[in-house]
């Protein structure tokens, strides 16, 4: 099921059930539309939404289509352990991609690795970078497969009998954070945990962003709290969506190199 068709699967069940089950139904198609935000279904439109120039979104989407010719030859390499489908998908991988090489974060925050497509391609970009470090965090041990070892990266296995306790003391250790993406637990509650504890640690002029998004109403009961108008990606089957803080983050922002 798309995410268009799930949207509207969602405002039919608040139409017959009423709003008390507004935690555990997904958003509707007019929850996103009245959200203010942009909505797009490319990954340049949406790096040009959160801000970038076209000309310096084409040359980091240029560079992608190399990098997803070695993603495409790493996966034939390794056994996975999860489905294709708990990867990222097409358009929110080249996001991913894009947004670090843009940014040039220092430090980035990802939780829920599975295989690590995701952690893959942001390591790919802070390669590039030559600078910045990716902090993940799963509760499976058999996280990472993709990625296995690299200098730039930290994956952590949080407690799974107490993950968010976890998650929140490993947070302090990280400290400030320029970007981070949410891709683990999609359940309403969950959600909002992890975004009450990060969004306090992001820095000036950085990106908050989380996938699945059309799953619960966390991430836009979140930003309507907080006065943020997120931008969507539209892509096949799920919903990403972010938040670029002002500030310039860096004197490096907006400048390419490698």
């Amino acid at each position: 099921m798309g995410p268009v068709a799930s949207v509207v699967g969602g405002y039919l069940a608040m139409h017959t059930l009423g709003t008390g089950i507004r935690r555990y139904t997904p958003p509707t198609v007019m929850d996103f539309t009245r959200s203010g935000g942009a909505l797009a279904t490319s990954a340049a439109a949406f790096l040009e939404n959160l801000g970038w120039p076209a000309a310096e979104v084409e040359e980091v989407l240029h560079e992608y289509r190399e990098v997803s010719e070695l993603l495409v030859r790493r996966y034939a390499e390794i056994e996975l352990f999860y489905p294709r489908t708990h990867g990222v998908e097409a358009e929110t991988s080249a996001v991913l991609y894009g947004l670090n090489r843009l940014l040039k974060p220092q430090s980035v925050v990802e939780t829920g690795v599975a295989d690590g497509r995701s952690s893959w391609l942001i390591l790919a970009a802070l390669e590039r970078n030559g600078q910045g470090r990716l902090h993940s965090f799963d509760i499976n041990r058999t996280a990472g497969r993709l990625v296995g070892q690299h200098p730039q990266w930290r994956l952590e296995i949080l407690d799974r009998k107490e993950p968010e306790a976890s998650l929140a003391h490993a947070l302090q250790r990280v400290g400030p954070i320029d970007l981070f993406f949410h891709d683990s637990d999609h359940l309403y509650l969950p959600q909002l945990f992890e975004y009450s504890q990060v969004w306090p640690r992001m820095t000036e002029g950085g990106v908050f962003a989380s996938d699945d998004v059309n799953c619960s109403r966390a991430f836009l009961d979140f930003c309507q709290e907080r006065g943020q108008r997120p931008r969507f990606l539209f892509d096949s089957r799920k919903i990403t969506g972010a938040v670029r803080l002002p500030g310039a983050r860096s004197v490096q922002q907006g400048q390419l190199v490698g």
